[in-house]
C-alpha cells in the first residue's frame, strides 16, 4: 500500500512541470485571446461610428465636429502659433518702447501695439477653440463647415495682415523720424511725435478683442443649440457619457 502511494506521488511529481507549462500556455492563450477582442470591439466601435455619421460626412465632408477640428488644426497650427508668437513678441517690445522711449512718433507706435495685440488675440482664441472642438463627442452635430472654415480663414489671414502692418507701421516710424539742425550746424537728438493721436489705437484693440469674446460666444451658442443644453451642462459638471459596442457582454470564460 506504501509503495502505491509513492508510485502515485511520483507520477504526480513527474506530470507538474508538464502541468505548469500547460497552465501558462492556455493564460498566453487567454491573454492573446482578450487582447484581439479589444482590438475587434475598437474595429466594431470605428465601423459603427462611421456608419451612424455616413450621413452628415455626405452633407460636410466631415464626421462631426470633432473630426472638422482635428483636420482643420493639422493645417491652420503652424501658421497660427507662428503669427501668435511674432505678435507677442512684438507687442511686448513695442509696449516697452511707448512708454520709455524718448525720441519718434508716439501715434504709430501705439497704432503699431494695437496690430500686434489683433495678430495676438485671434490666432489664440482660434487656436483654443479648434482644441475645444476636437475634444467635442464624436457624434456632436455639425452644420455648415464652409462657413466656419471660411471664417477661420478670414481671421487667419487678417491676423498676419495685421502683424505685417504693425511692422510696416513700425518701419515708418523710423522713416519719418527726423533729427533737426541746431544752431551750431550739427544734428539734435529727435523729440517725440504727437501728431497722430493714440486713444483710437487703443479702441481698435479693444475693438479686436471684442470681436473675438463675440465670436467664442456664437461659437459655443450654435454647438449647444444642435446638441442640446445637457450637453452644456455635462461640461460644466465634468460628466460624460460613454456608449459601448461590440463585445460589451463577452466574458471570458
Amino acid at each position: 500500500m506504501i509503495s502505491g502511494i509513492r508510485c502515485r506521488r511520483l507520477g504526480i511529481q513527474k506530470l507538474s512541470p508538464l502541468s505548469v507549462d500547460e497552465y501558462l500556455q492556455c493564460l498566453s492563450k487567454s491573454q492573446r485571446l482578450q487582447d484581439h477582442l479589444r482590438v475587434l470591439e475598437k474595429n466594431a466601435e470605428e465601423i459603427s461610428f462611421y456608419s451612424r455619421t455616413q450621413a452628415i460626412f455626405d452633407h460636410t465632408g466631415y464626421h462631426g465636429v470633432a473630426d472638422w477640428a482635428e483636420k482643420t488644426s493639422q493645417t491652420h497650427e503652424h501658421i497660427l502659433v507662428t503669427v501668435g508668437q511674432v505678435a507677442f513678441i512684438g507687442a511686448s517690445l513695442t509696449y516697452g518702447a511707448i512708454f520709455s522711449s524718448t525720441r519718434g512718433n508716439l501715434g504709430l507706435m501705439c497704432y503699431a501695439f494695437a496690430l500686434f495685440n489683433c495678430g495676438f488675440i485671434v490666432p489664440t482664441v482660434a487656436l483654443l477653440l479648434l482644441q475645444w472642438a476636437s475634444l467635442r463627442p464624436r457624434e456632436a452635430l455639425f452644420a455648415a463647415p464652409q462657413h466656419w472654415t471660411v471664417a477661420l480663414n478670414v481671421f487667419v489671414y487678417g491676423s498676419v495682415a495685421a502683424v505685417g502692418a504693425a511692422i510696416c507701421l513700425l518701419n515708418v516710424s523710423l522713416f519719418v523720424l527726423h533729427f533737426p539742425v541746431g544752431p551750431d550746424g550739427q544734428r539734435m537728438d529727435a523729440g517725440l511725435e504727437f501728431d497722430i493721436a493714440p486713444p483710437p489705437a487703443g479702441s481698435l484693440a479693444l475693438v479686436c478683442l471684442a470681436v473675438a469674446v463675440v465670436a467664442t460666444l456664437v461659437a459655443g451658442l450654435f454647438h449647444y443649440l444642435a446638441n442640446g443644453w445637457k450637453l452644456l451642462v455635462g461640461d460644466f459638471v465634468g460628466s460624460r457619457r460613454s456608449q459601448g459596442h461590440g463585445f460589451v457582454d463577452y466574458v471570458l470564460a
